[in-house]
């Protein structure tokens, strides 16, 4: 322990000095050693892991990070940072930068850009679509044939340089705006392109970081922003939350966010240096991406172009110029993902150059290597499944969703472009079947579309309107646990699934169970809105179960529903009787004999229930603590217990764990949705256990876990026979023995199992009463008892029934008189 604290110490020391000798930079270049790969999960989570060659990683720490990276106890080696080591050749003006061997300063940028929608006003416009903390521009160049139309084509996506010391890409971005521009109606290749899609392109994302230390130079630039956050661990992760690097979106962020919400990118990519491969998804998850066969294919395809008009040994890293991100090493928070699982669009992470800031008399070499597979990658956006989709009445565009059936997954739909209607699916070749959704229209599926290779398929869609009549159906009860013999108040939820709004809605209840009386069977319900909205009922339906009822025992319902506008329908729905469910609808923890433990006590919240208005969030806490709730249950008869979970957590260190009986039967991290959990149980007492528990260190998303909607096995004390001997007895005389039995549930039910009481002249009765009379011999049988809920116990009996009593001695010997006279009378059978 001592050893560790020095060590830790001891890089905090390092650290301090680090801030004073490069405070300017603001971000510290540092390598280490792992064990195990297994350790990069937690470690991309508090620092920006660069590289990982071999068992030595590359990173990047601001001050808080390397302070929370320290306490890992790793040895580290601090490295330049990359940023500082040359001072490049800049440009101070447009017209310097015609050979493209130099960087541009702050002001020549800007002015390029601005002279790019000035002297190609037809093409090109420039937008500004977001300001920095130190007031730079965030700048993007829109380029297409009409470029002030909307039209129905792929928009595609280059941006560059969100990691503001990673500056290849910069440079080569003003180049492919100025190549497309000048090349444009005298390449066919590039006329084509630019009629047929409409690009934008973004040079520069992250200007603070690198232009760092001042407007006239990217010497001195960092991988962060002007606060030292990495942008590319910023955005929303489908693995780890709204927040996985535990910091605020940065105004870049927010900036790119609010643009992508903006547009319906096809298509793009996000340039990078420190290495050179094409990365592809997804970074956050380690299964694969459903289009991972077309992925590759483009991904390969980029390289291997570049392969053939570069120098050898250029991109060729890892698999040969390609990677699975997350093979890689895995990233929370990047924009890659982002844009394919929030914006259903599809980008990767090209890495264009070993070396960060490259020597700008570099830069046209690399032009040279890319500048075909930048043309190429963005092409396949005129390719896979393409269409426009309208509304059959108006013809006017939808904002529809595409789907691939039995394909997508991990959020990889895609959308139309809601100004225009088109869609552009990008697939690999092969005979798929699609789907297309929007609010207020009927679903309409096509089968059998072929795709081929380099080539577009068009498919156009009509979706027909919904009629304006509301399409109401049953959603959910507000009944939990009941039992035989109880009066039952009970709410109803509706949905209304059609395009009209309903109003003036009534639900008259009944059913055709013989065990079910309904006392009130009708409600008005408030006005439900439509496609999608939700009503409950005003006032309580009510029924009484008899007390003979089964149990589990279903009960079915049948709602008559009216509205307003002549709408009648009826739906049916069940209720299930004997069985024990907790949904924390009583808003309080009082249903059961909950108990809690650790360091935080369990809530009741109404955010984001299973179903119903309420359900249980662990308590809050920090790290090495938990957040324990739990409840000692009597369990009638063998069954299991189910209950739905969600858990937004550091994804393997933070989790919910459920345990019975201290056992730990399943756990969860991560971001997780709703789910359902369900276990096995014995008969008898059992501790069912919910704990929420954090490591050592970091959070990550919401840091807690949800449990709602538990249903319990049958509870009670088991069924079990008492009586377990039986007194013998004697033939001729009539026997009667009550059977015992204690627990189970309801009413209880004897049987003779076997029948081994037939021919004796006994009889088990259904109550459990043996009688008779009974013959000589000895009685064996096996007696069973099953209660309302099914529960069984049995339980072999045996005794004697001795033959009836009859006197042997028939005769006297004589006797003597005056003398004694003593003899033995003898007699058999009886009993005692």
């Amino acid at each position: 322990m001592f050893r560790y604290v020095l060590i830790i110490a001891g890089l905090i020391l390092i650290l301090s000095s680090l801030v004073f000798a490069q405070g300017e930079y603001g971000e510290y270049y540092f390598k280490f050693k792992i064990d195990s790969r297994d350790n990069l999960d937690k470690i991309t989570r508090i620092i920006s892991i660069d590289d990982v060659k071999g068992d030595t990683v590359y990173a990047y720490a601001n001050f808080d990070e390397f302070t929370r990276f320290a306490q890992l106890g790793y040895s580290v080696t601090i490295l330049p940072n990359p940023g500082s080591l040359i001072s490049p050749k800049m440009a101070d003006s447009p017209g310097m930068l015609t050979d493209w061997d130099s960087y541009p300063t702050y002001t020549a940028y800007v002015a390029m850009m601005d002279s790019f929608a000035i002297n190609y006003p037809s093409l090109c416009q420039i937008v500004n679509f977001g300001t920095t903390n130190q007031g730079r521009a965030l700048l993007i160049a829109k380029i297409s044939a009409n470029v002030s139309v909307e039209e129905n084509e792929p928009e595609v996506l280059y941006t560059s340089s969100m990691h503001g010391d990673e500056v290849t890409g910069y440079v080569l971005m003003l180049r492919l705006i100025n190549y497309l521009l000048t090349n444009y109606g005298i390449d066919t290749a590039v006329t084509t392109l630019v009629n047929n899609m409409e690009f934008w392109i973004n040079p520069l994302a992250n200007p603070d970081g690198t232009y760092r230390t001042g407007n006239n130079s990217v010497s001195g630039a960092i991988r962060g922003n002007y606060y030292g956050i990495d942008l590319n661990r910023n955005f929303p992760d489908a693995a780890m939350g709204a927040h996985p690097d535990g910091n605020d979106w940065q105004v870049e962020t927010q900036a790119w966010m609010s643009f992508a919400a903006q547009h319906s990118f096809t298509l793009s990519a996000n340039f990078h240096g420190g290495a050179e491969v094409v990365n592809y998804p997804w970074d956050c998850f380690s299964r694969l991406h459903p289009d991972n066969t077309w992925w590759v294919s483009v991904s390969r395809q980029y390289a291997d172009t570049v392969h053939n008009h570069a120098v050898s040994g250029y991109m060729t890293y890892l698999n040969n110029g390609i990677t699975n991100g997350y093979a890689w090493y895995p990233v929370y928070g990047g924009r890659q993902d982002y844009f394919n699982y929030f914006r259903g669009g599809r980008e990767c992470t090209i890495e264009l150059s070993d070396t960060k800031l490259l020597p700008a008399a570099q830069l046209p070499a690399h032009w040279e290597y890319n500048y075909r597979s930048l043309i190429n990658y963005l092409r396949n956006a005129l390719y896979g499944i393409r269409g426009l989709v309208t509304d059959a009445s108006t013809g006017l565009p939808v904002a529809a969703t595409v789907w691939v059936l039995n394909h997508d997954a991990d959020s990889s739909r895609v959308f139309t472009d809601p100004q225009v209607g088109d869609y552009h699916r990008l697939i690999a070749p092969g005979t798929w079947n699609l789907k297309f959704t929007a609010p207020g229209y009927i679903d309409q599926t096509i089968n059998g579309v072929v795709v081929t290779s380099n080539a577009a398929t068009t498919v156009n869609v009509q979706l027909q309107p919904m009629a304006n009549i509301p399409d109401l159906a049953f959603s959910m009860h507000n009944v939990a646990t009941t039992h035989a013999g109880d009066t039952v108040a009970m709410k109803i939820t509706l949905l209304n699934n059609g395009a009209g709004i309903a109003t003036g809605t009534t639900g008259t209840l009944s059913t055709t169970d013989s065990y079910v009386t309904v006392i009130q069977n009708t409600s008005t319900y408030p006005t439900i809105s439509a496609l999608g909205g939700t009503g409950i009922s005003t006032s309580d339906y009510q029924f009484v179960i008899s007390p003979s009822c089964p149990e589990p025992h279903q009960i079915g319902f049948r709602l008559d529903l009216t509205a307003n506008g002549g709408y009648s329908d009826t739906v049916m729905f069940n209720v299930t009787a004997g069985v024990d469910v907790e949904n924390f609808e009583t808003g309080n923890f009082t249903a059961y004999p909950w108990t809690f433990a650790g360091n935080g006590n369990w809530t009741i919240t109404s955010s984001g229930p299973y179903e119903g208005n309420y359900s249980a969030k662990s308590g809050t806490i920090t790290h090495s603590q938990t957040s324990q709730l739990q409840v000692i249950m009597n369990v009638a008869q063998a069954g299991t217990i189910s209950f739905y979970y969600k858990v937004s957590s550091e994804a393997s260190y933070d989790s919910l764990r459920f345990l019975i009986d201290n056992t730990l039967k399943g756990g969860w991290s991560g971001e997780v949705g709703w789910a359902m959990a369900s276990y096995a149980v014995t008969a008898g007492s059992h501790t069912f256990k919910w704990i929420y528990k954090k490591d050592g260190s970091e959070s990550n998303g919401s840091d807690c876990a949800w449990i709602d909607f538990i249903t319990f096995p049958p509870l009670g004390q088991p069924l079990v026979i008492t009586t377990t001997t039986l007194p013998n007895w004697t033939a001729n005389f009539a026997y009667s023995q009550q059977l015992q039995a204690t627990g189970g549930t309801g009413s209880k039910t004897w049987s003779d199992l076997y029948g081994n009481l037939i021919g004796t002249g006994l009889t088990l009765s259904t109550t459990g009463l043996l009688s008779g009379i009974p013959n000589a011999g000895t009685i064996n049988f096996s007696a069973r008892v099953q209660d309302q809920a099914s529960a069984a116990d049995t339980q072999a009996l045996s005794f004697i029934v001795n033959p009836a009593l009859h006197i042997t001695t028939d005769s006297l010997t004589a006797a003597v008189v005056g003398a004694p006279y003593v003899v033995q009378l003898l007699a058999t059978g009886c009993t005692g």
